[in-house]
């Protein structure tokens, strides 16, 4: 039996699964690595890298089930919300598990959820007095099973109390700072609501924009990817509910609406924008502002006490003139092509 540690990665291509990918082949040279890729035109850029790469997509269901299940572990952080693509992966994933009774470890999954789980309300207005603690298991338990990923993420917590696979759900908050992937990609909350203004010349939010999320450099998501799965891989989890291995990946709070007055700043500085100050919308007038207009309060104190994971990047607001300039560079860039 063939015993290099083999891992797919699935999103090795975005921003997040591509920082993560970049992190942990530093992290493990060891390891054989694995991406699904949809553009041939892309695979070059794995090289470098010394990651495999498979030509497919996420809607390939037998090819996703047969990558799962020729790999130690599966880093999905591609998609929260597919249902058929997570039956998918857990069918391959325990199947590997049934044919090798004998193996080193079980089969691990880290599969990327968001506190998006969390959001509701979707008119600007700070609504929760609740931040969820992903070191109490009933506060995860609590979360309706209508809420946005969460029947995905219960067929994962399902598929734990089986025993074939050891299965680890990270939600991560609003990410910002420069992807380290192959692939170039900026954010999606942050840089959505840049691109927006950009092609409206102006600034656009819901309502007061009063509604509170928590945010995280790239650099300290990919480092608590990192020591989670150093940590599955150990032996040493000694967690017996699969609501113990959910784990939120939050830091600092902010409020949308204190992103919004500095971004209409930035952005009017900058010659982008028409007017510095911020104008309110419904959701209902552009759909693009869903992503910053609710609320979603979860603290991390499961990864620090489990693996020791602390938060080192910049902040927030160190970081949004870069991610202005960033924005811009990309709209001109696509413009002219």
């Amino acid at each position: 039996m063939n015993n290099t540690l083999s891992v797919l990665i699935l999103g090795g291509t975005g921003y997040l699964g591509g920082s993560v990918l970049v992190e942990l082949t530093k992290r493990h040279p060891e390891a054989r690595f694995v991406t699904l890729v949809r553009n041939p035109a892309d695979n070059a850029a794995f090289e470098p890298f010394g990651v495999e790469v498979v030509n497919g997509t996420h809607s390939d269901l037998a090819l996703i089930e047969r990558l799962a299940s020729e790999h130690d572990v599966v880093v999905n952080t591609a998609d929260a919300d597919t249902l058929a693509l997570t039956k998918a992966i857990l069918t391959g994933m325990e199947k590997r598990a049934r044919d090798r009774p004998d193996a080193l470890r079980k089969p691990i999954l880290i599969h990327t959820s968001g506190t998006g789980v969390l959001s509701k309300d979707a008119d600007g207005v700070f609504h929760s007095d609740k931040i969820y603690d992903d070191a109490i298991v009933e506060d995860t338990k609590g979360i309706p099973a209508e809420a946005f990923h969460r029947n995905v993420d219960l067929e994962i917590l399902t598929a734990g109390k089986t025993g074939l696979i050891d299965a680890y759900i990270v939600a991560p908050c609003t990410i910002y700072g420069k992807s380290r992937g192959p692939l170039p990609r900026l954010s999606i909350q942050i840089n959505g609501v840049i691109r927006l203004a950009l092609r409206r010349k102006e600034l656009v939010q819901v309502g007061p924009s009063t509604n509170v999320w928590t945010s995280l450099h790239i650099d300290d998501l990919c480092n608590f990817y990192a020591l989670l799965f150093d940590h599955a891989l150990s032996g040493n989890d000694k967690s017996t509910d699969p609501y113990e291995r959910f784990y939120w990946a939050s830091g600092e709070e902010f409020v949308w609406g204190d992103v919004t007055k500095e971004l209409a700043k930035l952005l009017y500085a900058a010659g982008a924008i028409e007017t510095a100050t911020p104008r309110s919308i419904t959701v209902q007038e552009e759909p693009g502002l869903l992503v910053a207009c609710s609320n979603a309060r979860a603290v991390s104190n499961r990864g620090p006490k489990t693996f020791g994971w602390k938060i080192q990047g910049p902040s927030l607001w160190e970081v949004l003139p870069k991610e202005v300039d960033w924005t811009i560079a990309e709209f001109k860039a696509k413009a002219s092509t």
